[in-house]
């Protein structure tokens, strides 16, 4: 017995189905199933083919129940009967089927979009195949549809744009499906113009990659289970790939929002061989250079004891100023060979287990009489036990010396620095700092690049290479270690190098 209020009130004797007491069970049972239902749906009954239909389809249409329920659904098609009938032959044929993204272009209404199940409803009387009606879910699925042609859009126009850098660029899904890609990243890689499709694995790419050589040496599938371990563990990443014909790429990668990946390439095979013979340049003439000059410092040394008879008060001073510029000279060409050889990796370091706080003692001793010179106290902060660490001894020395020196040249006369030793876990850290005239925020980020020095009206300052800072770095570095400059010092600056202490046995 039917309970839903507008069925059990509807005048049904107008309609073909005539009194609802006569309808048969089936026809009670299919209505119920369909009035129970919150799903769209409708049903169509019998060879006039009436129109049947529940609240939830009422409302998707906004359809008036009492002008349409119960009437042949000829009429009720009207002007669209034409192009519905063949699709009810179809289901009352006996076949099931889904129609998806069927347009509605209702007057006044907007556009919508709806997928639709049609079913045959068979006589459930004893061994009968008749097909008495035809059974319909329906779905609006116009929220759906429209936000894949929006996506279709926004694919379209993302590769549009991709397409006209220089860059190469390619656009990796969570799953690791490539998305989008364009010319250049598939020149970079050296894929076949037909390699390239949309939805296929970015592993089947990078295995081909690997196998090439491309990656480097080692098993190709665990080169690129690395990779993808590297992928879904960090946010960003940039690896350097040295292709077996001789072109060098940089690989940026980002994880974006929906867990997707940006791909980056740059060919700088160009800029690399540059760099290279840049180096190599400054390495040769740094090697050429450095004889002559040694001579040349070495007899205007002996020149200004008065090997060469007594001077002139005037040709002293000449001779003073001409043996200062190339004992500088002297100083830059070795900065610079030590600096090529520091960042080739052709430096020798012979490590030894040695107590820090005795180096740091030395480096404040030797470079004292430099520090009284320009005016300023220099002491010592130190642990009274010892602070072992694995280092070369010499290079160490350096590093000090290089950042003494640096808080001498920043300081005016009367001012102080300090050399601080401090032990923090398994790390040692050796703090310079001065009360000079400090660091501007914009030239922290440079100050440990080859060649930079900081602008001062300071004729002290003027005086290096630029390069002492740079060198520092890449020693400390090649020792496991870090430095860098304090952002948070209100006045002067402070150097700050960190070192692993030594593993003992």
């Amino acid at each position: 017995m039917l309970r839903n209020e507008s069925y059990d009130r509807f005048d049904w004797s107008q309609t073909p189905l005539g009194p609802l007491e006569t309808w048969p069970g089936q026809l009670l049972s299919m209505c119920n199933l369909l009035l129970c239902s919150k799903q769209p749906m409708f049903m169509l009954w019998g060879p006039q083919y009436v129109f049947l239909f529940n609240t939830a389809y009422q409302d998707i249409w906004g359809m008036d129940q009492q002008a349409a329920l119960g009437r042949p659904v000829a009429e009720i098609a009207s002007d669209n009967w034409a192009a519905l009938k063949p699709i009810i032959d179809k289901v009352l044929g006996g076949e099931a089927f889904a129609l998806t993204d069927v347009r509605s272009e209702l007057p006044g209404q907007p556009l919508r979009f709806f997928e639709q199940s049609y079913t045959p409803i068979y006589d459930y009387g004893e061994a009968s195949d008749e097909i008495v009606g035809a059974f319909c879910i329906c779905n609006d699925v116009t929220a759906r549809h429209l936000a894949v042609e929006q996506l279709r859009e926004s694919r379209e126009v993302l590769a549009l744009a991709v397409g006209n850098v220089t860059e190469g660029i390619a656009l990796v899904d969570s799953d690791l499906a490539l998305l989008v890609w364009n010319e250049p990243f598939r020149t970079h890689f050296g894929y076949s113009e037909d390699r390239l499709a949309g939805g296929m694995k970015a592993t089947d790419l990078m295995l081909e990659t690997a196998r090439r050589g491309d990656l480097g040496p080692g098993d190709p599938e665990a080169l690129v289970g690395a990779l993808v371990h590297s992928m879904m563990t960090t946010e960003s990443a940039v690896l350097e790939i040295q292709r077996t014909n001789g072109h060098v790429l940089s690989l940026s990668r980002r994880t974006l929002s929906g867990g997707r990946y940006l791909l980056i390439s740059h060919d700088i095979t160009e800029a690399r061989t540059a760099a290279l013979l840049k180096d190599e340049l400054v390495s040769t003439v740094s090697h050429e250079l450095r004889t002559p000059l040694t001579a040349i410092s070495g007899a205007l040394g002996i020149v200004s004891a008065g090997a060469a008879g007594e001077l002139s008060e005037k040709a002293a001073r000449l001779i003073r100023i001409a043996q200062r510029n190339s004992e500088r000279l002297v100083t830059l060409v070795n900065d610079l060979l030590d600096i090529d050889k520091l960042q080739s990796g052709q430096t020798e370091f012979r490590l030894r287990n040695e107590n820090l706080a005795e180096l740091v003692a030395i480096g404040v001793e030797q470079n004292q009489p430099y520090a009284e010179r320009g005016g300023l106290q220099l002491r010592a902060e130190m642990p009274e036990e010892p602070v072992l660490v694995t280092v070369d001894r010499n290079r160490i020395l350096q590093v000090l010396a290089n950042l003494i020196s640096n808080a001498v040249k920043f300081s005016a006369a009367g001012g102080e620095a300090v050399v601080r030793l401090a032990v923090d876990k398994d790390v040692a850290r050796i703090s310079v700092i001065d009360s000079g005239i400090g660091i501007a925020p914009e030239f922290r980020s440079r100050i440990f690049q080859r060649f930079t020095q900081y602008d001062s009206s300071s004729s002290r300052v003027q005086q290096g290479t630029g390069l002492g800072l740079a060198i520092c770095k890449s020693i400390i570095e090649q020792h496991g270690g870090t430095i860098w400059v304090d952002d948070n010092v209100d006045k002067g600056a402070a150097f700050h190098v960190d070192l692993p202490l030594a593993k003992m046995a």
